[in-house]
Parts: structure tokens; sequence; C-alpha cells
């Protein structure tokens, strides 16, 4: 097995596994949603220097494509527009922001280790109970017991029965929004048309098989299958990438990646030409 890349050698790897070059590019539902079983996770419109697949770039067939000036007229974002919008609402998929507060795809596969690694059981009023550890802002509170008094609810109707209608308190809102889907506690479950808006729910409500399935493991068993999945579609990595991108303690990822080389699927002590950092490949068998 080589011990040293080019990084070219490692982003050429990727253009296979990203889908990446015209010959493989994604172009119907059914190729969308075996992307993202097969990736396990990826971003739908944005991967930067290449950290997870993306179904945008997918959709392009390309490993570095512009963001069009005028994105409601261009084919590929058009379409992982209707892909994010179609695969959830029919429940094949997961749609949110986990990792870097943009929109991700879980597949229902992997969606029981992140809700693991969110610290979610799917107990009633849960909630409730982290805010009063202080976990959970006063807004994301009140859209939670919005939700609870009646689900599911479109944006405007959570915004609402919270009192933030008014542009002033729109960036208080967005922002619990968005904490509530990192924390895995809310969900788009839909959009509407006329006027256009989102629907949203209780994550625990709208996944309950895979909310079950997580009880079942441990937070290092979910990091590992998370990790494995990782190197399958990234071939080498690094500690420092990994935490940026999952924001898990190093503690943690050693403990992980050393599992990983004792099973055999990664190997250490990898070196990428031009760089620094201690690289970690998935192995020859692993592949």
């Amino acid at each position: 097995m080589k011990t040293a890349y080019t990084w070219e050698e490692i982003e050429a790897w990727r253009d296979r596994v990203h889908r990446r070059t015209p010959s493989r590019a994604i172009t119907t539902k059914r190729q969308a949603l075996s992307f993202v079983n097969e990736t396990g996770f990826c971003f739908a419109f944005k991967a930067e220097n290449s950290e997870l697949p993306c179904l945008w770039h997918a959709a392009c067939g390309m490993r570095d494509p512009l963001m069009p000036e005028h994105t409601h007229h261009d084919p590929a974002i058009s379409f992982v527009w209707e892909m994010k919008n179609v695969l959830p609402s029919e429940g094949k998929i997961y749609y949110g922001k986990l990792l870097k507060k943009r929109p991700m795809m879980v597949s229902l596969e992997y969606l029981p280790y992140f809700y693991v690694l969110s610290h979610r059981t799917g107990l009633r009023g849960e909630y409730q109970r982290e805010f009063l550890k202080e976990r959970l802002s006063v807004t994301a509170r009140d859209i939670m017991d919005a939700l609870e008094d009646s689900s599911p609810q479109t944006t405007k109707g959570l915004k609402l029965a919270t009192g933030h209608l008014t542009k002033s308190t729109r960036v208080h809102f967005d922002r619990a929004m968005a904490e509530l889907q990192e924390k895995m506690f809310l969900v788009k479950v839909a959009e509407l048309d006329d006027p256009f808006t989102f629907v949203w729910a209780p994550l625990r409500t709208a996944y309950v098989r895979e909310v079950r399935a997580a009880r079942r493991f441990t937070p290092e068993t979910a990091r590992t299958r998370i990790l494995e999945r990782y190197f399958r579609n990234q071939r080498v990595s690094s500690v420092p990438a990994i935490a940026h991108l999952f924001r898990w303690d190093r503690q943690a990822i050693f403990h992980t990646l050393g599992r990983l080389v004792r099973d055999g699927v990664i190997t250490t002590g990898i070196k990428v030409e031009g760089k620094d950092h201690r690289y970690y490949c998935l192995t020859e068998g692993g592949q």
C-alpha cells in the first residue's frame, strides 16, 4: 500500500466517489437517492476543499463548479433544490443543518448515528429540560412549545406563535431555527407553494424509527460508523480536518481512529505532498 500521495491523486480518487465527472454526473431522482445512501451523508449545495461529497457538485459532474449568478435558472441548482424538497418529504432521507450550519442530506441508515451524537434521546419534554440547563435559547424553546402544541407548522405559523413576525425579530428567529436543526430537535418535512414556505415538525415524531434505533448505539459506536463512512468517502484525512468538520473532542477522535486502525479500516503514517499534518488513509482492503 502506498504511504505517500499528492493532493491531486487524492482529489482524483474523490472525483470518482463524489461523482464529480461528466460521465458519473447525477441527473435523476433515483440517482440522487442512491448518492445519499451510498455516501451516507453529504452537503447539498456547497463543499469547500472537498470536505464531503456534495449533491450539487455531483449534479454538475465537476470538482469545483462556480455558483451561477442567477441560481434559479441553473439546471443543477434547480435539480438539487427539487431533491432537497422531494426526498425528505417522501421520508427517504433527512435534510437539515447539522455540520458547519450548512444544509446536509443524511441517509436513514446514518441518521441514528448523528442523532446519538447530538445527545438527543427523543423523549417527550427533552427540549424543556435542555432549556432549564441553559443549553437552549428562549426563542428556540418557544418554537418547540408551539410545535408541541400543534405540529406540523409552517414557518409563518411558528413566527406568529412565537411573536417573531416582524423584520426586527427575524434574526433571532432564524438563529433559533438553525440552533434547533443543529441540535436535532426539529426538521423540515415539506415545502409549500403559493405562498412558498417550509413546514416543520419535531424530529422525534418525523423520524420515529430512526430515533428508536439510535437508542441502541453508544456515542463511540456512532463515531466509529460515521468516521468509517467518512474515510470511504474521502480516502485521506487528518485529525484537524475531522475536528473542524464534526466538532468532536480530539481525544474522542484519536480513540475512534485507533479503533479503525486496529480493525484494519484505515492506516496511519501517510504523507501528503506539501502538507505537514499526520494523515490517515483508507486501507486497500477497506476500499
